[in-house]
């Protein structure tokens, strides 16, 4: 009898949610060529292929799309499984990730409706792709992430978010110059779409604050120290949103989730999973 391990399958389904072998590297903590391996060791234990190749694109044949549902049950039964015997007598207790931004506009208020109910949080605050990483190795049953696309798996709801130019409150225009960046550590999508968008309209930039605090982020942009680029309903009080100009493009939209684990999906934690997506405002998926 022909084994599968999972790690191959939980590959397979990532390359299918994020459309690609490097985004579903990055997801995973591995090199593209690695998942490429991986896909090919799976092909090679099923028997047969799993991808049509035509015109250049790719898509699941019969038998891929016949894998894609088994896998996506095995491993929803394998992370259940590993919930529920790694996580005897931790009861009520949720495992939420949420980047900094989101948490300091909506984790008072989700608190608030939580008060008095038997649960228990372990809080994470991170940027989305580590929070995202934490979440497919077990280590998080509930997060918000933004992506640059809506991904598949453990999906509870998705929305677009519009970013803007964050600002002091007086600066009608940017000087002149190279823009001057406050931003966060490198795997920040607002971080990596400043940069795309600056680089891809030939604007002249300067990274001269990095932090992974939002608070201290909003005092460097407070002080004129520089420019960031956050979601616009997420602009801090006493910053402001800055039109689009030749020196600042227009940002693109984002695309924010929120991702339940097994576990979280179950009665108890989908109450609370709910009543979080309500909080901020989700729209369910």
């Amino acid at each position: 009898m022909r084994n599968i391990p999972t790690d191959l399958l939980r590959a397979f389904v990532t390359v299918i949610d994020l459309k690609g072998y490097t985004r579903a590297g990055e997801q995973l903590g591995r090199a593209q060529p690695t998942i490429s391996l991986q896909i090919k060791r799976l092909q090679e234990l099923i028997g047969v292929s799993l991808f049509e190749r035509e015109a250049g694109t790719s898509r699941l044949t019969e038998a891929g799309e016949v894998c894609l549902s088994y896998a996506r049950r095995i491993l929803a039964q394998h992370d259940e499984m590993l919930v529920r015997l790694t996580s005897k007598g931790a009861g009520g207790r949720l495992k939420l990730g949420i980047p900094n931004d989101y948490a300091d506009r909506f984790l008072p208020a989700f608190l608030g409706r939580v008060q008095g109910q038997d649960v228990r949080f372990d809080v994470a605050t991170d940027v989305s792709l580590n929070l995202l990483r934490d979440f497919r190795e077990g280590l998080l049953d509930l997060v918000l992430a933004v992506t640059p696309d809506t991904l598949g798996e453990g999906t509870l709801a998705t929305w677009r978010e519009p970013l803007t130019w964050i600002g002091p409150p007086d600066a009608a225009t940017v000087p002149e110059g190279p823009v001057r960046l406050v931003v966060y550590p490198e795997g920040c999508l607002y971080r990596r779409t400043m940069l795309s968008v600056l680089q891809r309209q030939g604007c002249a930039f300067d990274i001269v604050y990095v932090t992974s605090s939002l608070t201290s982020i909003e005092a460097a942009v407070r002080a004129g120290f520089g420019v960031t680029a956050l979601a616009r309903r997420l602009c801090p009080p006493g910053l402001a949103a800055l039109e689009p100009s030749e020196a600042l493009p227009s940002l693109p939209d984002v695309t924010a989730g929120i991702y339940a684990s097994a576990r979280a999906q179950g009665r108890a934690m989908q109450r609370l999973a709910g009543l979080f997506a309500e909080v901020v405002g989700a729209v369910p998926a």
